[in-house]
């Protein structure tokens, strides 16, 4: 029995046009999506409170159909004035979480806003990006990379050619193994995806435009919104800025370098330092020197907890204390009779500033899985293995710390591509931008600030003499400057602090032991 040819033809035509439908449901992709949610936290008192969720693709220009989502919340004060941009705030890391996930965080928050003179009548819009925190889906993070036991445990395998290179390679497959199989789109956690989250964020938002507030690698990524969204950024406060053209892991070891002599030149015009302290340059590489050729074992113990851990003392591990001291900037007073201590053979004051370094620093829940992403795609490739040994060779000393050297080792089991060149290029704006550093920071230096002022029209630099690593949180004087800059961004006034800095104070009596528990 054959069917009537208009049936036939009726059939094929309805058959093509479901298979079209069929096919242009296959090419669909997910769209950027802003969903208003109930607050996940207590209600603030001094505060309104708006928050929301944001959904966007996770590979766009891909035939992918993954989303990722992650929180915003917009904070605002009773007192804005009308048509002041809300303040964007980008957080450090790459991977650092907001902290907006409790009630006590939520707190903070509200206490760091009421009391800066700059935020407090301002809106603050708080985000955790693309793979980082609790409430972003999904969350990059391996647990077993901020493990300090493992980390620790891999000292013990430096004797035996390629163990340390392999039990690392094992750990960050496996771990990344878990996302491959999720079908999580690695590749596509990086500086320029998420930028382009939060350009579709601000419009979405339905804001002209937005100031900027960001820290450490956060700059980095404020830089990349101001070279691909100009429109939509009012102002930038770049704290401790990491501008994409410099090659930070090279760089480590010149930048330690620099903050140490700008610490023996500090001590050696303070009369007290200088008689305690009259040669600390040679105490330093004494100091170096003893532990390379016999490192010493420490039990380090827990912050306020119960832990204990066996660390071995080698040069390496005593420049990364030497360097996280300088970083943090509030330990700098202490460092030169740490210093002088260890050139001595003493180990209480480092034992002590080790156990800081080893729980503070890596006992976290960053997103590491995240920061893998993006530096393995964005930094490592940029930073060769020639310059680096150049950068060790013209540093005999300093060569035994070997920079990043758990990053560099993670990055070869942790394939996501290269960053294009155009990456990398110095960021050329006519925004309106303050850059703060500390004049101690070895990871984010003046000299990254100088350098990338040269492509800024309006950019405006302060040094804090006597801090490190991101230091406009903690000092009044930048807090000043940074009301001063938003009230006024092209025309900002100086506040006089500038010109009455001082450098640190350094501690010289008694052993600063006692007084190094309290911080």
């Amino acid at each position: 029995m054959s069917l009537p040819r208009t049936v036939l033809v009726a059939a094929l035509i309805l058959a093509a046009a479901y298979a079209g439908i069929l096919g242009w449901r296959a090419l669909q992709r997910p769209e950027s999506r802003l969903e208003t949610v109930a607050c996940w936290f207590a209600k603030p008192e001094s505060r309104t409170a708006q928050c929301y969720r944001f959904t966007a693709p996770e590979s766009r220009g891909t035939a992918s159909n993954r989303s990722t989502r992650f929180p915003v919340v917009i904070l605002r004060s009773p007192s804005t004035p009308l048509g002041e941009p809300p303040v964007l705030h980008l957080m450090g890391g790459p991977g650092q979480p907001a902290g907006i996930e409790t009630d006590g965080q939520i707190k903070s928050w509200i206490q760091f806003l009421d009391e800066a003179q700059w935020a407090r009548d301002r809106d603050h819009l708080v985000v955790d990006v693309r793979g980082v925190g609790g409430l972003a889906d999904p969350t990059l993070r391996c647990p077993v990379l901020s493990d300090v036991g493992w980390m620790l445990s891999l000292d013990a395998l430096k004797a035996r050619p390629g163990a340390q290179e392999a039990e690392v390679r094992r750990q960050v497959e496996g771990c990344r193994a878990g996302f491959v199989t999720a079908g999580i789109d690695l590749a596509a956690y990086d500086t320029a995806t998420t930028a382009s989250d939060l350009i579709e964020l601000r419009r979405a938002l339905g804001l002209p435009s937005w100031s900027i507030y960001a820290i450490s690698y956060g700059t980095r990524l404020a830089l990349e919104l101001m070279r691909r969204d100009p429109r939509g950024v009012h102002a930038a406060v770049l704290d401790s800025l990491s501008p994409p053209d410099v090659p930070t892991i090279v760089n480590l070891l010149p930048n330690l370098q620099h903050a140490l002599d700008l610490l023996y030149a500090d001590c050696a015009v303070q009369p007290r330092c200088a008689a305690a302290y009259p040669d600390l340059a040679r105490d330093m590489a004494t100091a170096v020197e003893r532990l390379r050729a016999a490192p010493v074992t420490l039990a380090l113990k827990q912050p306020d907890g119960p832990k204990v851990l066996t660390v071995t003392l080698t040069d390496a591990r005593y420049l990364q204390i030497v360097e996280y001291m300088l970083v943090s900037g509030d330990w700098v007073p202490f460092l030169p009779g740490v210093i002088n201590d260890a050139a001595k053979g003493g180990t209480a004051l480092l034992s002590h500033i080790a156990g800081k370094l080893v729980f503070d620093a890596y006992w976290q829940t960053d997103a590491n899985a995240l920061l893998l992403s993006t530096l393995c795609r964005e930094e490592v490739p940029y930073n060769t293995d020639a310059a680096l040994k150049q950068a060790m060779d013209a540093h005999p000393l300093l060569r035994g710390m070997e920079p990043d050297t758990l990053l560099r080792l993670s990055c070869t089991a942790w394939p996501v591509g290269k960053a294009p060149p155009a990456f990398r290029r110095a960021v050329t704006s006519d925004v309106p931008v303050l850059l703060i550093n500390g004049a101690y920071d070895t990871r984010t230096p003046p000299a990254f600030a100088e350098r990338a002022a040269a492509h800024l029209t309006y950019a405006y630099r302060i040094v804090l003499r006597n801090r490190g690593h991101s230091p406009s949180s903690a000092s009044p004087c930048a807090k000043a400057a940074i009301d001063a800059f938003l009230d006024a961004p092209a025309n900002p006034a100086p506040p006089a602090c500038l010109g009455q800095q001082k450098p640190p104070r350094f501690m010289t009596r008694g052993g600063p032991a006692d007084r190094i528990e309290r911080l």
